[in-house]
């Protein structure tokens, strides 16, 4: 894309923005890691020439220019995998790096979901009737660790099959019951049938998603956004799993921290540590 834009405007461009823009083409992958004053400090340009630099190829910014080439790019997950290992190859996969990103998804996420939003759910989960659970694909991890975290507070959860399968378990639904439902990038069609299904038998819905818009997301009682990642960005499943420790602690605490069930835990694992060992 870079190259079309320089076509595009060259004829326009100082000597001081040419080379700005062959620096920009020829450190592409590194672009999104890229800032304004460490651009100055590589080239020994002004950072007023620089701020000059973006409206003379259309862009306000340089994060418009990195927004337009993000969006530019193909969105598989190959793609967006590859671009984003492109740029760490070059800058080397440092926790500076993956601090910021993640401390950007976690500021946007909470920026959405507010502590009373936490509570609800919380309170959801504790006072339904039999919780059914629709975790698929990147989402089947977070799952899990639910599933698994909940169990040990006495809180079971249904897990839900994909496809036409869903609807053996959607006969049995009850008013008081509880869905909790994943979405990220897009809301399958199963989604879509639980949440339509779910208000006519009373069962109310808790829905994890990365989207902020969307019709479907109306249907849903309560909706608890996570950041993965830009469109076109490689899809972290951090700040999700940060939210879902978050709800599980909120259950704990609510649930006087589950100590009673630690403790008949412990007794169980050293009654049999004979024969299961771990």
């Amino acid at each position: 894309m870079l190259k079309e834009i320089y076509d595009q405007y060259k004829e326009e461009l100082t000597k001081s923005d040419h080379r700005i823009f062959g620096y920009l083409m020829e450190h592409e992958q590194e672009l999104q890691i890229l800032t304004t004053s460490e651009l100055s400090a590589r080239l020994d340009v002004s950072t007023a020439t620089i701020s000059r630099f973006w409206s003379k190829i259309g862009f306000k910014n340089l994060n418009e220019l990195k927004r337009a080439v993000f969006e530019s790019r193909e969105t598989t997950p190959f793609s967006r995998m590859s671009g984003a290992l492109s740029q760490w190859e070059k800058s080397g996969i440092s926790p500076d790096t993956v601090t910021a990103r993640m401390c950007f998804f976690m500021e946007k996420t909470f920026r959405a979901v507010t502590p009373e939003m936490m509570d609800r759910a919380a309170e959801m989960i504790r006072n339904a009737g039999r919780i059914y659970l629709f975790a698929p694909d990147a989402s089947r991890g977070l799952g899990c660790i639910l599933e698994y975290r909940l169990l040990r507070l006495g809180i079971r959860l249904i897990t839900l099959p994909p496809g036409s399968q869903i609807y053996d378990s959607m006969v049995n639904f009850e008013k008081g019951d509880l869905l909790l439902l994943f979405g990220y990038s897009r809301i399958l069609a199963e989604v879509q049938i639980l949440l339509s299904y779910g208000r006519e038998a009373g069962c109310p819905s808790i829905l994890f998603t990365d989207l902020m818009a969307g019709e479907e997301l109306s249907q849903a009682d309560l909706v608890l956004y996570g950041c993965r990642g830009e469109p076109n960005d490689y899809h972290s499943m951090a700040v999700p799993m940060l939210l879902m420790d978050m709800l599980i602690m909120k259950i704990s605490q609510a649930a006087g921290g589950g100590l009673e069930k630690a403790v008949q835990l412990e007794k169980l694992r050293e009654k049999y540590a004979g024969l299961i060992r771990r």
